[in-house]
């Protein structure tokens, strides 16, 4: 990877990080008091007012922006085709969930959802009205111009929806989403100007739609699944446990979103960059894979351990049939990591289908399972369908990638295994911290010392092993270890020359 590039990676890769944790530690901070003060079964109420707007928004993603991404020297012709048709698509979809809002509200037996589906169908508008200049922005990888758009979004929208909880209930949900979204529109103006106009040029839509094709197969399989696991829960269990289950999943699959998050929007662009450099994009791969296994595995097992003190501290006694549901989820974002890691990586490299596999896989023994395990365990059931659905796409996972980078595991044993081994010990001391403290001091020093303990290990072990774990990141990505090397003693200069003294 060029100096230069790797240094534009590096500054997107702290950017994307620093937006996308900053954006969930805001949404968590609604949760957490919105879900208080409403209890499960207003929360339900929400959550079946988002099912059939996110669905049919998913099912309907042509892949556009991705498309103007992974295209190099897209025209503006291609970007007001794109623009366009993203617009088109939203007011279909709120079209379409407006008049449906009472069939909605009945299928899933809660006819109080009514109005408020009807009302959150404004929100695709306004989110389809925002600026397609950011496209632009994710090629060249100028995060930190992106991170201001969904902060902004983040901000307005847990502000008024805790400020509002009070006097308006469940509707302080929707005002605040869609109060949001309009900021944000106003914002990705701002920070990626651009005259947006109307335009049905065929031959600037057809390129575009012929990558994103596999893009749109993959959303159209992939929320299915989803939807049918909800509308099962809701109509054997009701609209409490829909609450319980959604609750658990925000707080379970963070540390999946935030990894995959930061991964998929910034080595995407990365890897449609290293499509004639197979060797480079395993050896980033295999770096990706290592980074994610240490952020993602020490943050699951935190919240396997801390689920109940969580539940007890923080949320409060109406959400306690959360933490069996979050016990197993947790376990999702596990199985899931080389899923969230080879995503990017099939579409950067031109091989979207491949991605749409993986989706029609996971979303199929969803659609078979969700029922009956929903109705037989209840939200257990539920999580434990997400597991076996999300075990069995990766097995699909480990057949593509032996095929497409054969290599991608070479030399990766021993840094993986020090990984787990550093994440097991960050949750054995937050375990041991509770069974002194179980109160909400206890929970914060059991973070704290979970945190500490995997970090300290992971140092110890990358010195003594000779891991090279820091020092291939600083080789990949300089600007995110500038300061690395003034702590562990590596030396910053190696960092510009590539594996094999070679240039790449």
């Amino acid at each position: 990877m060029s100096r230069p590039l790797a240094s534009r990676v590096g500054s997107a890769l702290v950017w994307r990080s620093l937006e996308l944790l900053g954006v969930k530690l805001i949404f968590l901070l609604r949760v957490f008091v919105v879900s208080r003060l409403l209890g499960p079964g207003e929360f339900g109420l929400f959550a079946v007012s988002l099912v059939a707007l996110d669905f049919l928004l998913k099912i309907t993603d042509f892949g556009m922006v991705p498309a103007l991404v992974q295209r190099p020297g897209a025209e503006r012709r291609h970007f007001d085709a794109a623009w366009t048709v993203g617009l088109l698509r939203a007011g279909f979809v709120g079209l379409a969930v407006f008049l449906a809002a009472p069939v909605i509200a009945e299928l899933f037996k809660e006819p109080r959802a009514t109005d408020l589906v009807r009302v959150l169908a404004l929100r695709p508008l306004l989110d389809a009205g925002a600026s397609i200049g950011v496209a632009e922005l994710t090629r060249q990888l100028r995060f930190r111009s992106i991170s201001w758009i969904r902060i902004s979004d983040a901000v307005v929208n847990t502000a008024l929806s805790i400020a509002l909880v009070k006097p308006l209930g469940v509707w302080a949900l929707v005002v605040g989403p869609l109060v949001g979204s309009l900021t944000a529109l106003i914002v990705s103006y701002a920070v990626a100007p651009h005259r947006p106009r109307l335009s049905l040029d065929t031959e600037a839509m057809l390129p575009l739609l012929r990558y994103g094709r596999w893009i749109f197969a993959r959303a159209l399989i992939a929320p299915l699944g989803t939807a049918i696991m909800q509308l099962a829960i809701s109509r054997q269990l009701g609209v409490a446990e829909l609450g319980l289950y959604t609750l658990a999943c925000k707080l379970a699959f963070l540390p999946s979103e935030v990894a995959s998050g930061v991964v998929g929007a910034v080595a995407f662009p990365l890897y449609a960059r290293l499509q004639d450099n197979l060797g480079q994009a395993s050896r980033t791969f295999q770096m990706i894979l290592t980074s994610m296994l240490a952020v993602l595995l020490p943050a699951a097992l935190l919240i396997f351990v801390l689920a109940p003190a969580l539940v007890d501290n923080v949320l409060g006694p109406r959400w306690q049939g959360t933490v069996p549901v979050i016990r197993v989820l947790v376990w999702v974002n596990v199985v899931g990591l080389l899923g969230d890691a080879l995503v990017p990586l099939l579409r950067g490299l031109g091989r979207p289908s491949r991605a749409t596999l993986l989706g029609l896989v996971q979303s199929t023994l969803l659609v078979l399972l969700a029922w009956e395990l929903a109705g037989r365990f209840g939200a257990v059931g539920a999580a434990l369908t997400w597991l076996i659905a999300t075990g069995a796409s990766q097995l699909v996972g480990i057949y593509l990638l032996r095929h497409l980078l054969p290599r991608a595991w070479v030399g990766s044993g021993l840094a993986l295994t020090a990984t787990v081994a550093a994440a097991l010990a960050g949750a054995a001391a937050a375990w041991g911290i509770l069974r002194v403290e179980n109160g909400l001091a206890g929970l914060l020093v059991a973070a704290g010392g979970a945190a500490f303990t995997t970090v300290a290990i992971l140092w110890i072990l990358d010195r003594r092993l000779e891991l090279n774990l820091a020092r291939d990141l600083a080789r990949a990505f300089p600007n995110i270890v500038t300061g690395w090397s003034l702590v562990t003693g590596f030396p910053r200069a190696q960092s510009a020359t590539p594996r094999g003294g070679g240039t790449q």
